[in-house]
């Protein structure tokens, strides 16, 4: 069975990266009306994009088959139902190193022996969600730049942020801004993505949290025969981000791109007060724009600690903000008192334990002692004592 659904992904891969609709197609179960035009709606929304490749792995060692039951009762007729995991593979040529790796949850049956795929939305009720791209909601349009490749709906000439020259003129000037901040070099070469909508966002995401606080994501794939990032991407909120000036839209970017910069050496004990407040930094460039940190520093209301990385994600839109805006201050004491560079040594110690034992205060205190010869609690003692109320 695994591999004869094997060799089904693989028929299934060769013809969409071949963009054979025919071929594509007949790897989808007759029977699902509906899917079958889901899937035929995702095919040709994807034509505007330039694969360099594309690939679908049937990844059994992660969750076995998870088909239950009730997802066999769905396909009468079939002799055999199977959910495993698939991987998603695929490269966008000119802007991926790497392939990106994307989970995707597909049905497989098989009637009078041959196998066919029947859905990707199955084990949504656990949980269990398919990848979603701007191509699967609506059909899309694409530019290019130096660095930069901008997906979006159609242009209509209303205003909206899409994938024109100006997006793009955007994007090259927060790169600039970016490479002032972060001196590492890194692969400048991105996807922006501009989803038709807020909810396609929370979709293709898959937050938990409500999108409408937040302009725009940094997204990466994670590989997991690596564990590294692949398949870089910034995707922007195209409600939010509605009406801003240019400046600000900049000023997003920047930060955004700060945060796929810092990809290849970050890691998972890097707190959001260290990775957030840099992005900060590079964003808003020598005007650091700390107004509402200073009211209420000025209120009396300035609580002295540094947030927590739950306080990034959760409470309202004005205390989400705020811990940016502290979060900034801090890294900017930090260049005043010892530097940018050994800020960014900082960083790059803290990003180097992937997988080691240890809880994050630990590795944060031991990278912070060795830079700056203070533990955490001291910097934010530091930090705070410079806050003139």
């Amino acid at each position: 069975m695994r591999a004869e659904i094997q060799v089904l992904l693989d028929r299934r891969s060769d013809a969409f990266m071949a963009r054979d609709r025919a071929a594509f197609l007949d790897t989808v179960d007759p029977g699902q009306k509906s899917f079958r035009s889901q899937q035929l709606h995702m095919f040709e929304g994807a034509d505007p994009i330039r694969f360099g490749s594309y690939r679908l792995v049937a990844n059994w060692s992660r969750y076995g088959d998870l088909a239950r039951a009730k997802d066999v009762a769905r396909y009468p007729g079939a002799s055999r139902v199977s959910i495993p995991l698939t991987e998603e593979r695929y490269r966008v040529a000119g802007f991926d190193d790497a392939p990106a790796v994307e989970d995707v949850f597909l049905t497989f049956v098989e009637r009078d022996g041959e196998w066919f795929v029947a859905s990707d939305t199955d084990l949504d009720d656990v949980g269990l969600f398919s990848v979603r791209h701007p191509w699967d909601f609506e059909p899309v349009v694409t530019s290019e730049s130096e660095h930069f490749l901008a997906i979006s709906r159609p242009c209509s000439g209303d205003g909206s942020l899409c994938a024109d020259s100006n997006l793009l003129d955007i994007a090259e000037e927060a790169l600039a801004r970016t490479d002032r901040t972060w001196t590492t070099p890194w692969t400048d070469k991105v996807v922006l993505v501009v989803p038709p909508s807020g909810e396609a966002l929370q979709r293709m995401i898959q937050a938990t949290f409500e999108v409408d606080k937040f302009v725009a994501f940094a997204y990466s794939t994670v590989d997991p025969k690596t564990l590294g990032y692949v398949g870089d991407r910034i995707l922007v909120n195209p409600s939010v981000i509605a009406g801003r000036p240019r400046s600000e839209v900049v000023q997003i970017m920047a930060h955004e791109l700060l945060h796929v910069a810092t990809r290849d050496v970050s890691g998972p004990f890097v707190p959001l007060f260290i990775d957030e407040g840099l992005a900060e930094v590079a964003g808003y460039g020598s005007t650091p724009g700390l107004e509402y940190f200073d009211a209420i520093v000025a209120g009396g209301l300035f609580d002295r600690t540094l947030p927590e990385d739950f306080q990034f994600v959760s409470g309202d839109g004005n205390e989400i903000y705020l811990s940016y805006q502290e979060a900034q201050s801090a890294v900017r004491f930090f260049f005043d008192r010892w530097g940018r560079e050994r800020f960014l040594r900082l960083y790059r110690l803290i990003g180097k334990a992937r997988i080691a034992p240890g809880l994050a205060t630990w590795h944060v205190e031991r990278a912070m002692k060795k830079v700056t010869g203070m533990g955490l609690r001291g910097f934010e003692k530091a930090w705070a004592s410079s806050i003139s109320s």
